[in-house]
């Protein structure tokens, strides 16, 4: 399920059963919670390694939420009932009518379950919010010269307006191009009448489009007109296609005002996964850490 795979805190009390598969910091985390995840992951269908290197991505991951949540708790950082709440009926809404009952079924997973598997979630990201993402600072000058570096992510290249007629034979398509080429405004007329592609009923109307678009081997030819020319009879897989290039726009550049949000937006959220990864890692250090691999490897694939 979307939002809820990996949020659950320590396991229940009770549950830790007599050989935890690991201890993070005198804290035991049990088989059975490891079982629950690698179930869970299973039925996500996001399980394709093998059962070894499964077991361990798996155990790494409860290993970093815990410490993650022994983290949150030396902070006291807390989420109350109404953010659990609203964080329930969002997911709750992604899964109309029966399905989200389906799916808690198909995981074996309950509602209370399931609220606090997203309240461990929303401590963790309350905790990054609180103690990582304030230290990632972005300086307007690495917005520029991500913009000055990566030139081509922001260029429109050139594309051009075309018209076309399909026809299943060639000669048929000889015929028309003649009769266009003679009377070339007539050309939208004649692809009503005679087109059997769907655009054919707006006139022969393909829009804008770039060089490479759709059938390249077919529409690039479009590149090569003169505006307002009519194309050779150019064949494909589904007829044989007359073309009337009737716009053309050149490569362009975006101004850098026009995209200073959309690389600022990225490059913070990749810094700050940068600085999660850098805090998880710090914790891992400093963590006192036992893994029963016996145990690990008692767990089901």
């Amino acid at each position: 399920m979307a939002g809820c795979g990996r949020c659950a805190g320590k396991p229940a009390p009770g549950k830790e059963g007599p050989h935890p598969v690991a201890i993070v910091n005198g804290e035991p985390i049990s088989r059975e919670a490891v079982q629950r995840e690698i179930d869970h992951t299973r039925a996500e269908g996001a399980g394709a390694e093998p059962d070894g290197a499964l077991r361990r991505r798996i155990l790494d991951e409860v290993i970093e939420r815990t410490l993650l949540m022994q983290r949150a708790r030396e902070r006291s950082i807390t989420v109350g009932q109404d953010q659990i709440e609203r964080a329930f009926l969002r997911l709750r809404a992604e899964y109309p009518g029966t399905h989200f009952d389906d799916l808690l079924a198909e995981e074996r997973l309950s509602q209370a379950e399931l609220r606090a598997r997203l309240k461990g979630q929303l401590v963790i990201e309350k905790l990054f919010a609180d103690e990582v993402f304030p230290q990632v600072q972005l300086a307007e000058a690495e917005v520029e010269r991500y913009y000055t570096e990566h030139a081509q992510e922001f260029e429109q290249t050139e594309q051009v307006h075309a018209l076309q007629i399909v026809v299943r034979t060639q000669p048929e398509a000889q015929k028309l191009r003649d009769e266009v080429r003679r009377r070339p405004q007539t050309f939208a007329d004649v692809a009503r009448r005679a087109s059997i592609a769907p655009e054919g009923k707006d006139g022969g109307d393909l829009g804008w489009f770039g060089k490479g678009s759709g059938m390249p081997e077919v529409f690039d030819v479009c590149f090569k007109l003169p505006l307002n020319s009519v194309s050779e009879v150019t064949p494909s897989p589904y007829g044989f296609h007359v073309f009337r290039v009737v716009g053309r726009r050149p490569t362009l550049r975006q101004a850098f005002a026009e995209v200073r949000g959309r690389i600022h937006d990225r490059l913070l959220r990749e810094k700050r996964a940068h600085a999660q990864e850098e805090f998880v890692s710090a914790l891992r250090r400093h963590a006192r850490i036992q893994i029963d691999q016996a145990a690990l490897d008692s767990a089901a694939p």
